[in-house]
């Protein structure tokens, strides 16, 4: 019963939003019609390799899971994931907690309000978020930083799965 009556609230909210019918800020968690999981590009070895057994590329970046607002603050930073909330399923991301200008900060994924996004594109983005492990992270804030949601996750080259991390490369040596 609970989910209908979210589901009711989120459809009179979106009607309320259409018709400008909120207070400033207050439709900023509404979720993007263009919100990708974009997923690492394969080589011909790779496809030929994962053509075979049922592993799929890995996702490298969340894009566009909200709406930029022009009422808002946007932000962009690199940070650690702290602590990752989940839905009552325990499959949808939900909020993720991470260090900002010396703050915790609790943002929004949007990932289970995002009607374009599937099943399959909810549970690689559910893979892809992971405590611990440094991402760059735009989000916006919103009525004066009381709402907070997330505009796009990238992976760091560090937290790319199969791809050397950046300290690991050899150091160049310039020509004189």
């Amino acid at each position: 019963m609970r989910g209908i009556t979210q589901q009711r609230a989120t459809w009179w909210a979106g009607i309320a939003c259409l018709f400008g019918l909120c207070l400033p800020g207050s439709c900023a968690l509404a979720s993007s019609d263009s919100a990708k999981v974009i997923s690492r590009g394969m080589n011909e070895v790779d496809a030929k390799r994962t053509a075979k057994s049922a592993i799929k590329p890995p996702v490298i970046a969340l894009v566009n899971m909200d709406e930029v607002s022009p009422d808002c603050q946007q932000q962009v930073t690199t940070a650690r994931i702290k602590t990752v909330a989940y839905s009552e399923s325990g499959m949808t991301p939900e909020k993720i907690k991470f260090d900002w200008q010396g703050n915790a900060l609790d943002v929004a994924t949007n990932v289970g309000e995002n009607p374009v996004l599937s099943l399959e594109e909810i549970q690689a983005a559910h893979q892809f978020i992971r405590v611990g492990k440094q991402y760059l992270i735009h989000f916006q804030l919103c009525a004066d930083g009381q709402q907070r949601s997330l505009i796009n996750l990238y992976a760091t080259l560090d937290s790319v799965p199969g791809r050397p991390a950046a300290s690991s490369r050899p150091a160049r040596k310039m020509k004189s």
